[in-house]
């Protein structure tokens, strides 16, 4: 199996991220659409265990106010309580009422607190004789407020709800009727049904519950003032209200209670009276059910699609070896047609350089021919001068005219000078003399120049424009051979404007940032645009045989360079030819 190169593996350690990342989205995002639906049905069944509730309240809340109007229970609580007669029928009453409302307790209290009948008189734990004015029902009830209360039995031990009304008649109110509703067969139909739903009070004391372990229990620490006030009323008998084992906890944006060690997502609305608050929990272990579900799912099928791909990479490898081994033929060919081809080049390549080296030779021979036809006319001329003054020199000395030999031999004197100038142009050219730097001011090396011309041009033959700026600018070079390449920038312009009516040569000095910048430029007719490539070559010359043989501008060329300057040559629109040479200016104090 070939191997995988870092880059298929790092592509492929990248998909199998994104879709495991892609797998665990997907599990958490079924967990919010599955919590969300679980959240749904439970306020369904919120609604509905609160209905229960609100239905086995409702069915005796009349009880209370209808037998507040009876009038043997005013006639027993205008009488003395001594009298039984009055006592039996009212228990009697009561029994049979109690029955027939299917209530726990129906009870009678006296100004005092004190029970004076009931519906279980007969039995054990009767009501009768008993004190409850601790009891809130009675203290509401006593100042005329309808009450509710649910507590623990202090007689019985039974919880229940206490409903209380005030018996009224003309002297104001004489006592309290009390109807007790048992609560046990609601929790029971709670437990029944398999749910986990529970009330609390707002002290958050869990009183109605569909697990007897979890009542009387708080979801909350009571602090000390409630805790004292529910003791005073005996609300919940001896229980302990100890807090639940439990933890508060946000999943997916929902809360969670997590009661010893299991997590149920927690709903709440307010119950049928003030602060009481039913609490309905649905477990966890559906969500976390479902999202396992869509993960093991997720994975198979990341799993599938990974096998999958690894199953069409190999597939694609063994066609890609099959073509290969059907190339690998048809490449040793085209291979051996390619190194054919390759010697044939070499040796094709061998022939050329053969070609160019005698190219090149036979350049230099014309070279060495145009240079030695130059050379040979430039010094013929003054030679064949130079014979025609010394035979003159005789003739005038046999003569006796020695005035007339003086001028002779100042005209031979002026031949060799001419000759030497050519032989010292030539040694320049052959020679490259050892460039020594130093501070050179360019403005002073123009000025020089420009100096040396002017003694040289006849008065107003040339009109020199300098456009100087005033102020010194420095370069590294050489300030005489600074002056030579002046001088022969100013001799070719002066030739180049030889057949012109007016002769102008502008002159610029310039500093720009670091560079310094010198413009040549003449009115003359300018350079043939073919021969701007190769104005600066050697013993190239547009002037006629006999006139110089063109190696001014080469040797400028050769001592800017070796200055580290630059120097080019451009036609001007209207006319002329202008010369650009730029320099590194320094400050003199670099150096």
């Amino acid at each position: 199996m070939p191997r995988i190169s870092w880059k298929t593996f790092l592509l492929w350690l990248s998909g199998l991220g994104v879709g495991i990342a892609v797998v665990y989205g997907a599990g958490y995002w079924v967990g919010v659409l599955t919590a969300r639906d679980l959240s749904l049905v439970g306020q369904e069944r919120l609604s509905l265990y609160q209905g229960t509730l609100r239905s086995a309240l409702e069915k005796h809340r009349y009880l209370p106010f209808v037998l507040s109007r009876d009038e043997g229970i005013k006639n027993l609580l205008s009488e003395d309580d001594g009298k039984e007669g009055v006592a039996t029928l009212v228990n009697r009453s009561l029994r049979a009422t109690n029955q027939k409302a299917e209530s726990d307790v129906l009870y009678v209290l006296n100004s005092d607190g004190t029970t004076l009948a009931a519906s279980n008189w007969l039995e054990e734990r009767s009501f009768v004789g008993h004190n409850y004015a601790f009891r809130p029902y009675y203290k509401d009830a006593i100042e005329g407020r309808e009450s509710g209360f649910f507590a623990v039995g202090a007689t019985t031990g039974v919880p229940g709800y206490f409903m209380s009304h005030a018996v009224l008649d003309k002297a104001g109110i004489k006592g309290v009727i009390v109807a007790k509703v048992d609560m046990r067969p609601l929790q029971k139909q709670w437990h029944n049904g398999g749910e986990h739903v529970f009330v609390t009070d707002n002290n958050g004391v869990i009183f109605l519950s569909s697990r007897d372990e979890w009542r009387y229990r708080t979801i909350l620490q009571i602090d000390n003032v409630a805790m004292a006030r529910i003791r005073s009323n005996r609300q919940f008998g001896g229980a302990d209200l100890m807090p639940l084992n439990l933890q508060l906890h946000t999943l997916f944006s929902r809360n969670v209670f997590e009661i010893d060690g299991q997590r149920y997502l927690s709903l709440k609305r307010d119950s049928v009276k003030p602060g009481w608050v039913m609490h309905f929990l649905i477990p966890l272990k559906l969500v976390e059910e479902k999202q396992q579900t869509a993960w093991i799912i997720g994975s198979v099928l990341l799993m599938l699609f990974f096998l999958g791909g690894l199953f069409l990479r190999e597939r694609r490898q063994k066609l890609r070896s099959a073509q290969r081994a059907r190339q690998a033929g048809r490449f040793q060919k085209i291979n051996k047609k390619l190194q054919l081809e390759i010697d044939e080049r070499k040796r094709t390549e061998t022939q050329l350089l053969k070609t160019q080296e005698d190219l090149v030779q036979t350049g230099k021979l014309a070279a060495l021919g145009q240079m030695s036809t130059a050379i040979a006319h430039e010094i013929n001329q003054p030679m064949a001068a130079i014979r025609t003054f010394v035979a003159s020199a005789r003739l005038l000395l046999a003569k006796g005219k020695k005035d007339s030999v003086k001028e002779s031999l100042v005209e031979i004197s002026s031949l060799t000078d001419r000759m030497s100038n050519i032989t010292g142009e030539l040694n320049s050219f052959a020679q490259k003399a050892p460039v020594e730097y130093d501070v050179v001011n360019l403005r002073e090396a123009l000025k020089n120049a420009i100096n040396l011309m002017e003694t040289v041009w006849k008065p107003g033959e040339i009109e020199l424009h300098f456009q100087d700026l005033g102020t010194p600018v420095f370069v590294k070079g050489d300030l005489l051979r600074l002056e030579q390449i002046f001088v022969n920038l100013f001799r070719n312009a002066a030739d180049a404007m030889g057949g012109q009516r007016e002769k102008k040569i502008f002159v610029c000095l310039r500093q720009i940032d670091q560079c310094a910048i010198v413009v040549v430029e003449d009115s003359g007719s300018g350079i043939d645009p073919k021969n701007l490539d190769q104005i600066f070559d050697p013993f190239f010359t547009t002037k006629e045989v006999g006139e110089g043989v063109g190696l001014g501008l080469s040797i400028s060329y050769g001592i800017i360079k070796d200055f580290g300057g630059n120097i080019r040559v451009e036609n001007v629109k209207k006319s002329g030819a202008r010369f650009v040479i730029e320099f590194a200016a320094v400050f003199k104090l670099d150096i």
